[in-house]
């Protein structure tokens, strides 16, 4: 196997080792060494790499050897050197001239050519070699400004025997053989690695200026929309009397307080807005905030992707035969503008539908939009989402018209969307969230978190009921409350 040593070579091992490209230095029956390898276009952190016959997969010569004669071709420089010394010379000085020194000379090239002639036994590729430079005193101390080269010395105006006796005193300290240089290659790469040089510069530049300077330069960081001193507490949104007040206490996602209200108060905020004429614009604007939270409960974009058109959720709306449930209904016209698939279920039944005026004109707009309205459970497809509109604050209907559809409900594995349930819930029917307008009201756990909708009450409404209201919504149209 001796005759392919410094062959290039290519070796694929596969997964996990890789492919590796170097030149062989060793090979045997079982194993192949390569130096200055390279791993997988990328050079290999020591100088050398030894393979398997197993791992190997595929082995193909790049370069052949060069012969051994156009290895050991260098060329040699002889260079004289002048012996000549001043009066005062040392003691090392006296043996350095001695002719008897030639001796060692001849020992030293002995060891060169034996060191020479054991190199070309191992073929590798020619590389250039440096110029071997040959003097009376055999010096291998190549660093380059070495205090052994007789140029180290400092030259002054005229020389003079000062500086003659600097350039001996250096000659005999420094021109001993220095340590042969290592043979692993440096790694380059990996040193650098280890150099973070962005923060020795930072910490040179901060060691470098004054306390102020480094103070003024924090402060010039700063933006102009940032709040140097810390924000003070917001106040609360909403005041309300005791009397009117409910027994729970809300927090918003950045801390604000919003307090419940009694079902009392809640009933004379919608009159209210009945007798300004605002009650279709507030039940537009709380059908609109349902379908923004049943669209996050479905899975919002995820599930409205136009390349997932395919797998567009179902939504059904259980619509009552009163004004809350046309609500109801326009919250299913507006998802189905958004790509769902929205079905309506009259919960009290077709004819009790038909007496409510605004859920009848409802109706007429769902069928321009092609939105499927039954009149029984039986028909309704396997939902992701469902909003419960069974329930109208001002009149306080009782819910037992509603109980096929709850038993439904129940049974249907899907999200529950309860907009604006009666303070007792529905028993059996656990929702994952309610939806209220203006102000928020104590309801129990199993409706799940509590949602408020800007429905834009007028602000004299709230002076006539006695609260002290302030818009806690921010850029939103609904606050998640907890």
């Amino acid at each position: 196997m001796s005759k392919w040593i410094g062959y290039a070579v290519s070796v694929n091992c596969g997964e996990p080792l890789g492919c590796y490209q170097g030149t062989i230095l060793e090979a045997d029956g079982n194993t192949i060494t390569l130096t200055k390898a390279f791993r997988n276009g990328f050079p290999y952190p020591k100088s050398q790499v030894t393979l398997n016959a197993a791992d190997i997969k595929d082995l193909k010569i790049i370069e052949e050897a060069k012969s051994k004669s156009a290895e050991q071709t260098h060329s040699t420089v002889a260079v004289a050197k002048n012996n000549r010394k001043g009066q005062r010379s040392t003691v090392c000085e006296n043996l350095q001239a001695n002719p008897s020194h030639s001796g060692n000379q001849q020992n030293v090239s002995n060891v060169s050519s034996k060191t020479a002639l054991s190199r070309g036994s191992v073929q590798v590729p020619t590389r250039s070699k440096p110029i071997d430079i040959q003097g009376t005193r055999n010096s291998k101390n190549n660093h380059s400004g070495s205090f052994g080269n007789t140029g180290s010395t400092p030259k002054g105006r005229g020389g003079g025997p000062f500086h003659e006796r600097a350039r001996r005193r250096n000659e005999a300290c420094f021109g001993d053989t220095a340590d042969p240089a290592l043979d692993d290659d440096f790694d380059f790469e990996g040193n650098l690695a280890l150099f973070d040089k962005q923060a020795l510069w930072q910490e040179m530049r901060a060691a470098a200026r004054p306390d102020v300077v480094r103070a003024a330069d924090e402060a010039a960081r700063l933006r102009h929309d940032e709040n140097v001193l810390g924000a003070a507490p917001a106040p609360p949104a909403i005041r309300l009397p005791d009397e009117l007040s409910g027994p729970v206490v809300y927090s918003a996602d950045d801390g604000r307080r919003v307090p419940s209200a009694a079902p009392r108060l809640r009933r004379e905020l919608w009159a209210g807005l009945r007798r300004a004429g605002l009650l279709a614009a507030a039940h537009s604007l709380l059908a609109r905030a349902a379908a923004d939270v049943a669209l996050r409960l479905a899975g919002g974009d995820r599930r409205l992707e136009a390349r997932n058109a395919h797998q567009a959720p179902v939504a059904v709306v259980l619509a009552g035969a009163h004004r809350a449930g046309a609500g109801g209904a326009e919250a299913a016209r507006v998802l189905a503008a958004h790509g769902v698939r929205a079905h309506v279920l009259l919960a009290a039944g077709a004819p009790a539908a038909a007496a409510c005026p605004e859920l009848r004109r409802e109706l007429g707009a769902l069928a321009l939009s092609d939105v499927p309205v039954h009149a029984a459970a039986g028909a309704l497809p396997a939902p992701d989402v469902v909003l419960l509109a069974l329930y109208d604050p001002l009149e306080d209907d009782a819910q037992e018209a509603h109980a096929a559809a709850l038993a439904w409900v129940r049974g249907a594995r899907a999200s529950v969307l309860a907009v604006e349930p009666p303070a007792a819930g529905w028993e059996g029917v656990c929702a994952r969230a309610a939806l209220l307008a203006g102000l928020p009201a104590a309801l129990p756990p199993a409706l799940g978190r509590v949602y408020l909708a800007n429905v834009a009450p007028p602000a004299a409404l709230f002076r006539e009921l006695g609260v002290s209201y302030r818009p806690p919504f921010g850029a939103c149209s609904v606050l998640a409350l907890d």
